[in-house]
C-alpha cells in the first residue's frame, strides 16, 4: 500500500451506480467509515460526515459503472470538485467489482430489453462487461454454474435473481484494476431526446 511519507494514505471511495449509493474510507486499505445514500444529493452530507469522522482523503475512487447515467456523472463530478479543492489522486474502477465474493456475475437493467453482464473471478473482470439482449442473457444464464450472479436491480423476465448492488467498500481490493480517468463505462449512448425540426 503507498504511503504519504509515514503516515497512512486515506482513500475516499464512492460508488453510485445504481438507485442507492455508498461511501467509504480507507486508511492504508482498510475501511474505517462507511455511510449508505439514497439519493445523489445526498451523497454531499456523507462527504462532509467522513471528513469530520477520519480526515480528508489523500485520493479518491469512483465506481464508474456500468449503471445509472445520472449517479454515475454525479459521483464523478463530485470527485472532481473534491480533487479541485484538495489536490488529490482520482482514480476509477468499474463498478461490477464492488462485491465481497471473489468470482462471480452481474446482470443490470440496460433499458430497452437489453441488460449488461459481466463475470469476475478472483476479483478480475474476464468477461464483459458486455450490452446484451433478455433473451440471450437467459441462454448465458443456463450455462453460468455455480457462481454467484447478482442483479444491481430488478431485471425484466427475471424475477428470482438475487439483487445485490456493488458496495463502495470493496472497490478498495481492486487496485489493480484502477484506472486514471474516471469516465462512466457507458454501453450505449444516454438516452437524449432530440428537438424536432419546425
Amino acid at each position: 500500500m503507498r504511503s504519504k511519507g509515514n503516515r497512512l494514505v486515506k482513500t475516499l471511495l464512492i460508488e453510485n451506480s445504481t438507485d442507492r449509493g455508498t461511501l467509504a474510507m480507507a486508511d492504508d486499505g482498510e475501511i474505517v467509515f462507511r455511510r449508505n445514500f439514497a439519493r445523489s444529493g445526498d451523497m454531499a452530507g456523507a462527504i462532509q460526515e467522513s471528513f469530520s469522522a477520519v480526515g480528508v482523503p489523500d485520493e479518491i475512487v469512483v465506481g464508474i459503472g456500468p449503471g445509472s447515467y445520472t449517479g454515475l456523472r454525479v459521483a464523478a463530478a463530485t470527485a472532481i470538485g473534491i480533487q479541485a479543492a484538495l489536490g488529490c489522486a482520482v482514480s476509477g474502477c468499474p463498478s461490477v467489482l464492488g462485491y465481497p465474493t471473489g468470482s462471480y456475475h452481474v446482470v443490470g437493467d440496460a433499458r430497452l430489453s437489453a441488460v449488461f453482464f459481466a463475470s469476475i473471478e478472483e476479483k478480475r473482470i474476464t468477461h464483459g462487461p458486455e450490452l446484451i439482449s433478455v433473451e440471450e442473457f437467459q441462454e448465458i444464464r443456463a450455462k453460468l454454474g455455480d457462481a454467484p450472479l447478482y442483479a444491481v436491480g430488478s431485471v425484466p423476465g427475471c424475477d428470482d435473481l438475487q439483487i445485490e448492488r456493488p458496495a463502495a467498500e470493496y472497490l478498495i481490493g481492486c487496485r489493480e484494476s484502477f484506472v486514471p480517468a474516471i469516465e462512466p463505462l457507458y454501453l450505449k449512448e444516454p438516452h437524449i431526446t432530440v428537438k424536432r425540426k419546425p
